[in-house]
């Protein structure tokens, strides 16, 4: 799933001024890295934040947390001011996006692989220096005191100021060196290089090193939203703005008359639309719903939307967007492949659970938790939640199937696997989505691949591969 409905705010500048202490994991257990018990003075918010980050980094490297509930989970994070959780986050984004080139950039001046927290905490104040554009007194001091106040990192503090003394004077230069491929890992970049070609790569991985942009869907009236929010209409009920901020304190959201969504992923929606024509009054299954931006897409349309997900946590956020949206639609928690119904549908909608690599653009930490082995998980999934929907569509009725994934083997492998054990579906062709322009090549074989660097003088769009079914 791609939606991101109430992104957390965060801007590139907002301040440029856990786990087992070991790296490894004891008997009982992963433990956050304990602070020093007596600490020498009390720690700044700046300090606090960059401890947030460093400590968010290393769950993310080594326990693949996604970014956002690696921030959460750490104990001063919730007390930090907005202008601090948001330096945090972008310390975190930034030194996802830019891994190989700061990996690069230590290199030379580390003898020895430190503990990983240590390793996460020079990170993430590389990224500081080299692409933030933090004052670099500040970048070093501050982390040589996040060192010190850490149990697990204290010894490290006087090699941490002399590593990141020598990332000031020639860390610029070593990491202008590296080609921005390098910062996509091994295992993704060769399958995307297979899969898309060397031009396509470099061109994504281009994109990976700029800051996302914010895409709303409206429910009308996209011209004047624009305007209003100084932002660019680029689809039919999308507008973008240039950067995301404080998504809620801007006009409209409290009164319900938009909601975040990448412009791809409005794209299943539009072209259950484009199939079935009007969809008031059709009964449509959102399966996998959460966090909700098809559902409400669907609610806008007229559809009588039934919006299933196992997540109890993630439909809240459908519950909070359909009521500050005004909008209706019937919630049900349960797991998809064990939900008992005799209900059938006019149309189902599956965006399936898959890696989300196309969602590198807002969420660059999918790079780095993922596996191969997690890849080949989530592929059978997606082939049992496939045979699932199937049996929820009723003849005559149309099957959505998506992810936003780029990786090869959630995508067409899946399709061609369905149609061949179930005769009775048939691939509806697309060849064009309307109020977009997307290169041919994106239609080939009747279905719909997105790549997040599509729209490249509108800042890309995510990864996305969709396919169109009907029921004989």
């Amino acid at each position: 799933m791609s939606d991101n409905n109430t992104p957390k705010p965060y801007k590139k500048h907002a301040r440029p001024q856990s786990r087992d202490t070991r790296g490894g994991r004891s008997g009982g257990g992963p433990r956050r890295d304990r602070p020093d018990s007596k600490p020498a003075v009390k720690l700044s918010s700046s300090i606090l934040a960059r401890r947030c980050a460093a400590a968010a980094m290393k769950q993310i490297m080594t326990d693949q947390e996604a970014l956002e509930s690696a921030l959460e989970r750490q104990d001063d994070y919730a007390g930090l001011e907005p202008r601090d959780r948001a330096f945090a986050r972008v310390i975190v984004a930034t030194t996802c996006r830019r891994q190989g080139q700061i990996k690069a950039a230590l290199k030379p001046f580390i003898r020895k692989a430190p503990p990983e927290m240590v390793t996460a905490v020079l990170q993430t104040a590389a990224a500081q220096i080299l692409f933030l554009g933090t004052p670099p007194h500040a970048a070093v001091d501050e982390t040589v005191s996040v060192l010190k106040s850490l149990r697990a990192t204290q010894g490290f503090a006087n090699m941490g100021n002399a590593v990141l003394r020598q990332i000031v004077e020639k860390g610029p230069k070593i990491a202008a060196m590296v080609a921005p491929r390098d910062n996509i890992p091994g295992w993704i970049k060769g399958a995307w290089e297979k899969e898309y070609g060397r031009v396509e790569l470099r061109k994504m991985a281009t994109q990976l090193t700029k800051d996302p942009t914010l895409d709303i869907t409206v429910k009308s009236d996209a011209a004047g939203w624009a305007e209003k929010l100084g932002g660019k209409v680029i689809a039919p009920q999308t507008v973008r703005l240039p950067e995301i901020g404080n998504v809620t304190e801007l006009d409209g959201f409290a009164s319900g008359e938009w909601w975040v969504q990448d412009v791809a992923a409005t794209l299943p929606v539009q072209l259950l639309a484009t199939q079935m024509g009007d969809l008031s009054g059709k009964r449509v299954l959102d399966l996998c719903a959460a966090p909700g931006g098809k559902t409400l897409q669907l609610a806008a349309m007229g559809a009588v939307v039934t919006a299933l997900d196992k997540s109890e946590g993630r439909l809240k956020r459908v519950h909070e967007n359909l009521a500050r949206t005004k909008l209706s639609a019937e919630i049900v928690a349960t797991d998809a492949l064990e939900w008992d119904t005799e209900q059938t549908f006019d149309a189902v909608l599956l965006d399936a659970p898959c890696s989300a690599t196309g969602t590198f653009r807002r969420h660059p930490d999918v790079l780095l938790n993922r596996t191969p082995k997690s890849v080949s998980q989530l592929a059978r999934l997606q082939d049992k939640l496939l045979a699932k929907a199937a049996t929820l569509v009723k003849p005559g009725g149309t099957l959505v199937f998506a992810t936003c994934s780029l990786q090869p083997q959630e995508s067409k492998p899946r399709l061609t696997r369905f149609l061949a054990e179930l005769p009775d579906f048939r691939l509806i062709p697309v060849t064009n989505v309307a109020g977009l322009s997307l290169p041919e090549s994106r239609f080939e074989g009747g279905t719909v691949r997105t790549l997040p660097s599509d729209l490249p003088n509108e800042g890309g769009m995510d990864g996305f591969f969709i396919a169109v079914l009907s029921r004989a």
